[in-house]
């Protein structure tokens, strides 16, 4: 989402370096909900635009660095 009220983009970003701790998801299923409406339509103050919508999700952990550094992939749970 650019801006609110602009048209919505699909847009490629690249893959993040992930620090332990963090993790990557595999999205199969996302919904827009109240506060992406509210988003689009501008009424949430202080967000800094651009942002990707839908963080209500469902998906599958698809890389997640142990604390080593050693990334483990393709967790279903």
């Amino acid at each position: 989402m650019p801006a609110p009220g602009a048209p919505l983009q699909v847009v490629e970003l690249p893959r993040p370096t992930l620090t332990p701790g963090a993790a990557t998801l595999r999205v199969t299923y996302s919904e827009v909900c109240g506060t992406d409406v509210h988003l689009y339509h501008g009424r949430l103050s202080g967000v800094p635009y651009p942002i990707i919508p839908g963080h209500v999700s469902v998906g599958v952990i698809d890389e997640w660095p142990d604390r080593s550094g050693t990334s483990r992939g393709g967790c279903s749970r």
